[in-house]
């Protein structure tokens, strides 16, 4: 288990932080809307690039 100050996270444990539905982050994620790092089957959102999301009321997240 990754500890709480960890900078990536899975998908299931960034929903469990922010109190995000995780079926509603799947979907962000899958139209593109939140990069995450994919390695095999496991894709890790990373903390601060969601803080940003959520700060900035759902934005596209700009490249």
């Amino acid at each position: 288990m990754m500890k709480k100050d960890s900078c990536v996270l899975t998908i299931k444990q960034a929903a469990r932080e922010f109190c995000f539905p995780e079926a509603a982050l799947r979907t962000l994620i899958k139209e593109g809307k939140i990069p995450v790092i994919q390695v095999g089957n496991r894709a890790y959102v990373t903390r601060k690039v969601f803080e940003e999301y959520l700060a900035k009321g759902g934005e596209l997240y700009g490249e």
